[in-house]
């Protein structure tokens, strides 16, 4: 089902990769062509409820997707954010052509054009890395081995290995301990240990293995 959402997702922002080439041709011959259109106070008024809408929508579903951390969220707040960037330079776009300013217009429609291409090269490699169950990046992988080595009671640890959910991960470890404590301090120390990696912004749960040594 998540594989199926992310690749639905992956196919939004390839067609949106598409469009943008269309806009951006469009834009181009506006101008060598030196287009022009008439200015509307319906269309400043549009852009403007259009614009505190879109916004209001982007804080919306950024917090959402601060709190749950879904791809699916994530690309809804960006879309959220691109329709607010791409109405506010249209409005400005509008207002310069009272004072017969037409060139901006081609200039915004380019850089519209490659931001959302921009947006979709990004969704699609996020959605990539979890499809291709791609391992946690070396840098959360120093951070959970410098919290391992924090505990003096470790001896040794064994390799990391991690299992994407959405995006984050969860991570499998095996620590080694003195033969001599007992059971009840090193499972003490397996669960500490898990609670602290598990306050990554990357990971979502821990698991500790204990072997004496």
């Amino acid at each position: 089902m998540r594989r199926n959402k992310i690749q639905k997702e992956a196919d939004f922002y390839g067609a949106m990769d598409g469009a943008t080439k269309i806009v951006k041709g469009d834009s181009i011959m506006s101008l060598i062509h030196h287009n022009q259109f008439t200015f509307s106070i319906f269309l400043v008024i549009v852009c403007v409820v259009t614009i505190l809408v879109k916004l209001s929508l982007f804080l919306y579903t950024r917090k959402l997707a601060k709190k749950y951390h879904n791809i699916l969220l994530e690309a809804n707040m960006k879309d959220h954010r691109n329709d607010c960037l791409v109405t506010t330079f249209t409005l400005i776009s509008i207002l310069l052509s009272l004072l017969n300013i037409y060139w901006f217009d081609g200039i915004v429609g380019i850089g519209i054009s490659i931001w959302i291409c921009y947006t979709g090269i990004t969704i699609f490699m996020e959605s990539y890395n979890i499809l291709m169950d791609i391992s946690i990046d070396t840098e959360t992988e120093k951070l959970i081995l410098e919290l391992a080595h924090s505990y003096k009671d470790i001896k040794k640890i064994d390799d990391i290995s991690s299992s994407p959910v959405g995006y984050q991960y969860i991570i499998v470890l095996t620590i080694y301990v003195d033969g001599n404590i007992s059971t009840f301090e090193s499972h003490n120390l397996a669960d500490s240990l898990e609670k602290d990696i598990a306050n990554l912004e990357k990971v979502h749960s821990a698991i500790i293995h204990v072997n004496p040594i």
